[in-house]
């Protein structure tokens, strides 16, 4: 009997006993000290190690996840609480968030990630928004192994342009997209808070879809340069903060056209070429303007004619358009967006004539403004242009003028991987017999295609 007293009393003793809450915030921070010790110190060093930040607002997000789902997001050693969490998350979909992240020197493990506000971080040091994990075996315990390399071999951008270095130079990203309606090559990029991305590209436009001229018809190429500003790097390059764009046009050699009309349309003149475009209130929501404006009259022994000619030209034309996308989705067909704008130019109509001294203008009213022909502009469709094996860009165009003239077709654009694909645009013109000038040069209809290129590292 006394013995199983005995046991009955060692057993509650020993029950109170280990059965003391642990305090794992303690336990923590005391194996973290005791790991530091053990560690080589390389501080010496700092300077040397490779450190880069991480600005791509996908991986960010995925990352941070994993630190809450984890219960790893700490403040002076302590678990956040909701109300820091949800300030947290904020920040990051608002995009001021980047994460810093530094490898050991003697053996290229990371030793330093943090989340940091994105204007606080510079070359002379972070401040980080919670706890840095100072581990690499810790960081690779919270957001697993295969992210971990990723990080750690740097292969996981979503486009080269998201990534900057400290202590470096800004390295030189390319985006070169090929098409023979629309190219840009971008060639040059800076970054003023590892955020505000600024890029230079050279930039090719063949025709113009407000005032209804494919490639094939306006005989010349608009050639310039391009300006574009990103707020914030988002998964959707078409979310920039504005472009300005600067060129102009370069008389069409060869082309898709194997005839000349009898009454062609020219170039008759020097001319400048200008587009903006700039988000509103921070909103998928844009307003684009379009120009070109001749500055000059080209001499009559700049035309190859042998005898007496008549031919049209284009001397000036502007677009002013809103457009907005993303307004909703449209389940596997992407998202609904929508543009609706104005857009007017000028015709004018010229005779050559080897016996006389200069170009003859046939438009007996001198008045500038009656020579502008007006239209409405109206664009629908859907888009699927981030992520997935297949990109694309399904629109229907219409537009009309004040006598009744006007068009209606489709543009539509497949890319495979962002890389490789189609553009394709038809239009079909009405009441070509009401409108206030001949076209002879016109077609009832017209399709023009392009394959399409990228290259993007």
């Amino acid at each position: 009997m006394k013995l199983l007293k005995f046991i009955i009393l060692t057993l509650i003793i020993a029950s109170s006993v280990y059965s003391q809450k642990i305090d794992t915030t303690k336990v923590f921070n005391e194996l973290s000290g005791i790991y530091s010790n053990l560690e080589y110190n390389t501080s010496a060093f700092d300077n040397m190690k490779k450190r880069w930040v991480i600005n791509d607002p996908e991986l960010i997000r995925n990352l941070s996840n994993r630190f809450i789902a984890n219960n790893d997001v700490k403040v002076d050693g302590k678990n956040a609480d909701a109300d820091f969490i949800s300030y947290l998350n904020n920040e990051i979909y608002d995009g001021r968030v980047i994460i810093s992240v530094r490898k050991r020197y003697f053996d290229n493990e990371i030793e330093y990630f943090a989340f940091v506000e994105a204007n606080e971080s510079d070359s002379l040091g972070d401040k980080p928004i919670f706890d840095p994990i100072l581990s690499g075996f810790y960081l690779k315990a919270i957001i697993g192994d295969d992210l971990y390399n990723k990080i750690l071999n740097q292969t996981y951008f979503y486009t080269d342009a998201s990534v900057e270095k400290y202590y470096t130079k800004t390295g030189y990203n390319f985006d070169l997209y090929f098409n023979i309606l629309n190219s840009h090559l971008m060639f040059w990029s800076t970054s003023s808070r590892y955020q505000d991305k600024y890029m230079l590209s050279l930039f090719q436009q063949w025709g113009s879809d407000e005032i209804y001229f494919p490639g094939w018809t306006m005989q010349q190429y608009f050639l310039g340069a391009q300006l574009t500003h990103y707020k914030k790097l988002p998964p959707d390059e078409r979310n920039y903060t504005y472009k300005v764009g600067l060129g102009t046009g370069i008389e069409k050699i060869g082309g898709l056209l194997s005839y000349t009309p009898p009454e062609p349309l020219l170039k008759s003149g020097d001319n400048i070429f200008l587009r903006l475009s700039g988000s509103l209130f921070d909103r998928d929501m844009f307003l684009d303007f379009e120009g070109m404006v001749t500055m000059n009259d080209y001499e009559k022994d700049h035309y190859d004619f042998d005898s007496v000619t008549n031919f049209y030209s284009i001397r000036n034309y502007f677009s002013l358009k809103f457009r907005a996308i993303k307004l909703f989705n449209v389940g596997d067909l992407g998202q609904f967006e929508a543009s609706l704008g104005l857009s007017t130019y000028d015709m004018n109509y010229y005779q050559y004539d080897p016996d006389q001294p200069g170009i003859i203008d046939l438009i007996d009213y001198k008045d500038l403004l009656k020579r502008f022909n007006n239209t409405v502009n109206l664009e629908f469709g859907v888009s699927k242009v981030v992520g997935g094996l297949l990109q694309h860009e399904l629109h229907i165009i219409a537009g009309i003028s004040p006598d009744q003239y006007g068009f209606y077709g489709a543009k539509i654009k497949l890319n495979l991987s962002d890389s490789f694909g189609f553009d394709v645009r038809f239009a079909k013109s009405f009441g070509l017999e009401s409108a206030s000038y001949l076209q002879p040069w016109r077609d009832d209809a017209y399709i023009v295609f392009s394959p399409v290129l990228r290259i993007n590292y």
